[in-house]
């Protein structure tokens, strides 16, 4: 399939409700992120292909903004800064945590030169947020912080640190399931949500989870936190009023509604010239009558079971999703129907509206500043950190777009 160009660093992102390797279940091996029920360790196997892999902690109800921050502190050293203009329009902390750093070279010759960020699930959304931010900054955030404090990240023009963004059934275009709560229904789940984590928030079970709702003043850093210390769920009420303020941005839920995507965050967004795009894709669903989308085979129990509500919503909601996207009728049915469970097949497809194409494994060369719909898998939502796969099936998705990765040549090259 062609010689390898590089061998960049891999850098995996979680999803909704997701962890990573700062949180103890993940760290000590009790329970992975990405070895989900597998008999596979996915990032040993990756390393022992010669890959230094990085899969950060982002925070599990994190938005992509705030995730976009976290990462480029986690990866240069430093605090995190939200943004002084971002910070005080969606009511949280500017400043979070001090990272050392884990890639301070990042964009010199050589080795780490580039990454490529692969993000599952809420992940792809937020790596579709960390391109947009490291290629075209804020214009929001360098006309509203005094230079002399604005993050470097802000100012844009750090596309070439990215070799390709890999979006994992990625919330792209958003999901019927999502929509189905409405923006009551995901203010009233949050209350409830973040009302779980203040009474558990200053308690040792964040080492094994750290929630990382620090920045709302929901709980406490992980490392000051000295004993079980339960709360009552209404003592940090004016702090749950800000985080479900905002009905749009910096609200994970809402930013998984179809109709915020295609209004508030897809259409802010532009990509990268040297940076290579891929949609990875997954469907686990048989087509029923009227395009109903029943679980197949090869689902997992949990995705086996929401799949029909997804299917569900996907039609009840058709006459307000059909006001934010381009299909109608049959047409609908047809690119929204199949699912893997959580997200509609093309809820996961390219942004709507981005410069796209169909990719296959079989293609020569790809072009970056465009997005790749990559082959469907006949699978489910989780099968990319491996629930409900053998090793070999699991091993086999990995090796076959790792390879991809070092097959390509640097963006800035291709004319």
């Amino acid at each position: 399939m062609g010689q390898y160009n590089n061998n960049y660093p891999l850098v995996l992102l979680s999803g909704w409700n997701g962890w990573g390797e700062h949180d103890s279940i993940d760290a000590k091996g009790q329970f992975p992120y990405w070895n989900f029920f597998t008999s596979g360790d996915l990032i040993a196997h990756l390393e022992e292909k010669g890959f230094e892999v990085f899969h950060p902690s982002l925070g599990p109800w994190n938005s992509g903004w705030d995730r976009a921050c976290i990462l480029w502190a986690y990866l240069f050293g430093g605090r995190v800064d939200y943004g002084k203009v971002h910070s005080e329009k969606y009511n949280h902390a500017r400043y979070g945590r001090v990272y050392p750093g884990v890639l301070k070279d990042l964009g010199q010759e050589g080795p780490h030169k580039k990454i490529n960020i692969f993000g599952h699930s809420f992940g792809g959304p937020a790596v579709k947020e960390i391109a947009n931010i490291f290629v075209n900054g804020s214009e929001e955030e360098r006309a509203g912080t005094p230079a002399d404090e604005l993050s470097p990240l802000f100012e844009g023009g750090h596309g070439n640190l990215i070799h390709s963004v890999h979006t994992l059934s990625g919330v792209n275009n958003g999901t019927a399931l999502a929509s189905m709560f409405g923006k009551r229904g995901a203010k009233i789940f949050y209350d409830v949500v973040l009302g779980i984590n203040t009474v558990i928030g200053d308690t040792p079970l964040m080492r094994g989870v750290d929630l990382m709702t620090q920045q709302w003043g929901i709980m406490p850093e992980v490392e000051d936190i000295t004993g079980w210390n339960w709360r009552s769920p209404f003592a940090k009420a004016a702090e749950i009023r800000n985080y479900n303020r905002n009905d749009g941005f910096d609200h994970v839920m809402h930013e998984m509604q179809v109709e915020v995507v295609q209004t508030e965050i897809n259409p802010n967004q532009k990509e990268g010239g040297t940076v290579y795009y891929f949609a990875q894709r997954a469907a686990g669903t048989i087509k029923g009558p009227g395009g109903f989308g029943f679980p197949g085979p090869k689902m997992n129990p949990m995705a086996f079971v929401v799949a029909p509500v997804t299917s569900a919503m996907t039609r009840l909601l058709a006459p307000r999703i059909q006001k934010y996207v381009p299909e109608r009728g049959e047409e609908y049915l047809e690119k929204w129907g199949p699912n893997d469970g959580f997200v509609n097949l093309m809820g996961l497809s390219a942004p709507i509206g981005a410069p796209q194409e169909d990719g296959t494994w079989e293609m020569d060369s790809f072009k970056p500043g465009i997005w790749y719909n990559m082959p469907v898998e006949f699978h489910d939502h989780m099968c990319w950190n491996g629930m409900g796969m053998m090793k070999k099936e699991l091993f086999r998705v990995w090796d076959q777009i790792t390879d991809l990765c070092r097959r390509l040549p640097d963006g800035e090259s291709v004319g």
